[in-house]
């Protein structure tokens, strides 16, 4: 579907088909981003009689690669087994999806991560189950129902009898049906795979993820502006894998700093009084000052990172006043949570250099060779460009 003409196909008939809808195109996906293959799913869950009826016309193509591949194609998704693990990947994704995308935003909450994490994990529990499976499979049925499907149910495979050797009294063993082959081989290895990669991924690092938590900017305006308490095992985990910091003193400065975060990270910028008498009226104008804070201002404040917080120890050498809280924020500046951001950098270098930069080196080139008669000097130019 690559293709300007079979796009421009599927594109028509799903004018014809979905009139009042959004045109969707069939997307590409990569083997390294699975959120890919969500929308690609998505784009064939809801546009399935626009891409059936495409390659039916595609069928009669005069191209013999196109009518084969086409009819290839429709004779797979066509199939109830395509139906219905389409509709089990489109749940497992609708799961993970908004889970990846946040843990691969550049401003992560540790605790909303591990909460969704969590949650994820939950959701996916619960998918295990037998009714759960009996509601998918008729959604499946269903599905190829509204869809005028010739197969609207499982394939049966044919029973093969045993021949029972001389000696044996035991009779064959009962064949399960399709139904119970694609509950047990797929639908529950499948969820657990999932849930299995997720716990692997995240359950060690729980603990020190959660102590993380508490150097996030909003945890603490949360401490400073609420006055609570720090929970009695506070960076208790992040000092056993980091035994330079001592646990006591890194309490005390993460208080004294909490009390001061808004002042040392809002700059120099000076306000407006610089000095409120102590009266009555002066006091009621201070807090109207305070208040006639800018949307923008407010919007600066909610932009503050680690990497903020980290700037504003360096500038102002608050690291020897909080030698620990600075260290603890390297170590919490340099994790990563995913390597997206490295993955997509180097998708980035692989675009400009193999598109970009060859293609121009070529041409290059090739101008070189016709103009072979020319003078040196023109040569070296060129070459130097």
């Amino acid at each position: 579907m690559r293709a300007r003409k079979r796009t421009s196909e599927f594109v028509k008939y799903q004018k014809l088909i979905y009139p009042t809808e959004r045109i969707r195109r069939i997307k590409s996906f990569s083997t390294t981003r699975w959120t890919s293959h969500d929308r690609v799913i998505i784009v064939i869950f809801e546009k399935y009689k626009a891409l059936y009826e495409t390659l039916e016309c595609l069928l009669k193509s005069t191209d013999r690669v196109t009518s084969s591949g086409a009819k290839n194609i429709l004779n797979v998704i066509s199939s109830f087994d395509f139906v219905i693990t389409m509709i089990l990947l489109r749940k497992i994704f609708s799961i993970t999806t908004p889970l990846s995308n946040y843990l691969q935003s550049k401003s992560v909450d540790f605790i909303e991560a591990l909460r969704l994490i969590n949650t994820s994990k939950e959701q996916l529990a619960k998918m295990r189950s037998d009714k759960k499976y009996e509601e998918m499979v008729k959604e499946a049925k269903q599905f190829a129902n509204n869809h005028n499907l010739t197969e609207v149910d499982f394939k049966e495979s044919r029973k093969r009898t045993k021949k029972i050797l001389p000696g044996e009294k035991a009779s064959d063993e009962v064949q399960s049906s399709s139904f119970d082959k694609y509950r047990c081989h797929t639908y529950f290895t499948v969820l657990d795979k999932v849930i299995t990669s997720i716990q692997s991924r995240f359950n060690d690092s729980n603990n020190i993820l959660k102590d993380f938590t508490l150097l996030s900017p909003e945890r603490l305006r949360k401490f400073k502006n609420e006055n609570q308490h720090l929970p009695q095992d506070s960076f208790a985990d992040l000092v056993a894998w980091l035994p330079e910091i001592d646990i006591n003193q890194l309490r005390n400065e993460y208080i004294i700093f909490s009390k001061s975060f808004d002042d040392l990270t809002s700059g120099i910028d000076l306000p407006t009084l610089l000095h409120c008498p102590e009266s009555i009226s002066s006091s009621e104008s201070c807090e109207e000052e305070e208040k006639n804070i800018t949307q923008d201002e407010q919007i600066n404040m909610t932009k503050i990172g680690v990497s903020t917080i980290l700037y504003t120890l360096s500038k102002y050498d608050l690291s020897a006043a909080f030698p620990n809280l600075y260290i603890a924020y390297k170590v919490l500046g340099t994790i990563p949570v995913t390597s997206a951001s490295a993955e997509r950098s180097f998708s980035k270098v692989k675009l400009i250099k193999t598109r970009l930069r060859s293609t121009m080196d070529q041409a290059i080139r090739d101008t070189i060779t016709l103009l072979g008669k020319s003078s040196d000097v023109l040569k070296k130019a060129l070459l130097f460009k």
